[in-house]
C-alpha cells in the first residue's frame, strides 16, 4: 500500500473525525433518526478505521485486489456518513435505505420544516482520486500576462531552462494570444524546436509541456493552473456513469438531490459531466467588457431538458474541513402555486445545508 499511503492516511483520519463525531451526538441524533442506524454507522467507521490503519502497519502489495476494496469501501463508507451528519447537524429528520416504488433504494430522506428530500450519496469513481494537482513553475506563470480572460491548464513532462524554456514560453504565448477555448498545444523537446498541435497528430518526437484553454476566466484576466493529469478528459464519462445511476434510483415525485463525495480536484471533471464542456456561444451576447461569450455544450447530464426531475447537485471533497459545492438548475415551471411554492422552499433549504 506505500503508493497509496498518503490517501490511506487521510482515510484513517476522516474514519476517526466522523467516530468521534457520531459518538458525541448521538444522544441529540437519536431523536431524528433510528439509534439503530446511528450505532450501525459507527461500528462501521470504527471497524473500517481499525482495518486500514492496520494496513498501513502491515501493508499489502500495491496492486492487491483486497488493497483498492478495502480502501474503496472506507471512501463509501465516509461519503454516506459525511451527508448523514451534515443533515443531522442541520436539524433534519432523516431516514436510511428508504425503498422507491420500483424496488430501488434512497440512502437519506430527510425532513425538515414540512419540507421533504431525498439525497443520494455516491462516490467519485474510483481513478479520479489517482489524480494529483501539481505546481506551476514561476516561469510558467508570466503566461498570466497575456492579455486574454482565460484559464491555463499546464501539464509538464520534463521543467526546461534557459534558451529551451525561453522558445518554449514564446510559443506558449503565441499560442494563447489566439486561442479558443478547448484548443490545446503540444511542446516538443527542445532537440526538435518544434511544437504541434494535438489535433494534428503529428507526434514526432517526446513531449515536454501541454497548454490547454480549460475555459474563460472568473477573475477577467489570465490564469495559469496545473492540468489535473494528462487524460483527465476520461474521467468526465465516469462522473457522468456515477450520475446516471443516482438517477435511476430518484424517488418519483419528490425532490432528489445527487451528492458526489471525492478528492479536492475532482470538481473540475464533476462540473463537466453534470454542465457539460466549456464552449464559445456564438449565438450569445458577451457579457460587458468581454468579446465572445462563453457557455457548456450539449454533453452535459443536465443538458437541454434531459432529467428534468433532477435540479440539484453536489460535489463534496472527503474532507469534514470542506465546503460542499452545489449546483442549482433551473427547475421546469410548475403548473400549481402551491408547486412551485414547494419547489423554491425546498431548494433554500438545501441551499441551507450544502451550500
Amino acid at each position: 500500500m506505500s503508493g497509496r499511503a498518503p490517501q490511506v492516511t487521510e482515510i484513517v483520519a476522516l474514519l476517526a473525525q466522523l467516530e468521534r463525531l457520531f459518538a458525541r451526538e448521538e444522544a441529540a441524533w437519536a431523536e431524528r433518526m433510528d439509534l439503530k442506524v446511528l450505532r450501525r454507522f459507527r461500528r462501521a467507521l470504527d471497524e473500517a478505521h481499525d482495518r486500514l490503519h492496520q494496513h498501513l502497519r502491515a501493508p499489502l502489495p500495491e496492486d492487491a485486489t483486497s488493497d483498492a476494496h478495502l480502501l474503496d469501501s472506507a471512501r463509501s463508507l465516509c461519503a454516506e456518513t459525511m451527508v448523514a451528519a451534515r443533515l443531522l447537524l442541520a436539524g433534519c429528520a432523516v431516514e436510511h435505505e428508504v425503498e422507491t416504488p420500483s424496488g430501488k433504494h434512497v440512502d437519506f430522506q430527510a425532513r425538515r420544516d414540512g419540507l421533504t428530500m431525498h439525497v443520494h450519496v455516491k462516490r467519485a469513481p474510483q481513478e479520479t482520486f489517482r489524480a494529483v494537482r501539481g505546481a506551476v513553475p514561476r516561469a510558467w506563470r508570466t503566461l498570466e500576462n497575456a492579455g486574454r480572460g482565460l484559464v491555463i491548464a499546464l501539464f509538464l513532462w520534463k521543467n526546461l531552462r534557459g534558451a529551451a524554456l525561453q522558445a518554449a514560453l514564446k510559443d506558449a504565448f503565441d499560442f494563447v494570444e489566439q486561442a479558443s477555448v478547448g484548443d490545446e498545444l503540444l511542446l516538443r523537446e527542445p532537440r526538435t524546436a518544434r511544437t504541434a498541435r494535438i489535433k494534428s497528430g503529428l507526434h514526432e518526437t517526446a513531449p515536454c509541456a501541454r497548454l490547454r484553454i480549460a475555459g474563460p476566466s472568473a477573475s477577467g484576466h489570465a490564469e495559469v493552473v496545473a492540468d489535473v493529469e494528462e487524460h483527465m478528459d476520461r474521467h468526465v464519462p465516469r462522473f457522468q456513469a456515477t450520475l446516471r445511476k443516482a438517477f435511476s434510483q430518484f424517488m418519483p415525485r419528490s425532490e432528489n438531490i445527487i451528492v458526489v463525495c471525492g478528492n479536492h480536484i475532482g470538481f473540475e471533471a464533476f462540473a463537466t459531466a453534470l454542465l457539460g464542456s466549456r464552449i464559445e456561444r456564438w449565438d450569445r451576447r458577451p457579457r460587458v467588457g468581454s468579446y465572445i461569450a462563453y457557455g457548456r455544450g450539449g454533453d452535459g447530464f443536465w443538458a437541454g431538458s434531459m432529467r428534468n426531475q433532477s435540479r440539484m447537485a453536489v460535489y463534496w471533497p472527503l474532507d469534514l474541513g470542506a465546503a460542499p459545492l452545489l449546483f442549482v438548475r433551473q427547475p421546469v415551471q410548475a403548473r400549481s402555486a402551491s408547486r412551485r411554492d414547494t419547489q423554491e422552499k425546498t431548494a433554500q433549504l438545501v441551499q441551507s445545508i450544502f451550500a
